[in-house]
């Protein structure tokens, strides 16, 4: 499981420069709040998430993994594209940040109970 955390980690990071690129080039800077998420919930949370565990390698054959994985990589692109809807001005963006939001925050917290409960 920590291996694919980190794969879905760089593809993050590819998306999180490539937009960065595009501010940059464009001069247009509303879509730095999407990058900002990118990167930091994509590229760093999963990159860390990933080199846990495979140092813990217990921790990633659970259930809990699998689902956090799940959850976390269906709530950030919610999340990325009710955020741009907002920016935009799309009705019900809002709704969907909450479930974006939501998901990731439930995710999260699998990912804490899991490693409280793996690494005694």
């Amino acid at each position: 499981m920590g291996k694919q955390f980190l794969k879905i980690a760089a593809v993050y990071f590819a998306l999180s420069v490539l937009l960065s690129v595009i501010i940059g080039v464009s001069g247009d800077y509303s879509l730095s709040n999407v990058q900002s998420h990118i990167h930091l919930l994509g590229w760093i949370a999963l990159g860390i998430i990933g080199l846990i565990y495979v140092t813990f390698p217990a921790l990633s054959v659970t259930i809990l993994a699998h689902i956090h994985f799940w959850m976390h990589n269906i709530g950030l692109p919610v999340l990325i594209l009710a955020i741009i809807g907002e920016i935009y001005e799309v009705p019900e963006a809002g709704v969907w940040i909450t479930i974006g939001w939501v998901l990731l925050a439930g995710g999260t917290v699998l990912f804490m109970v899991n490693v409280w409960d793996r690494l005694r």
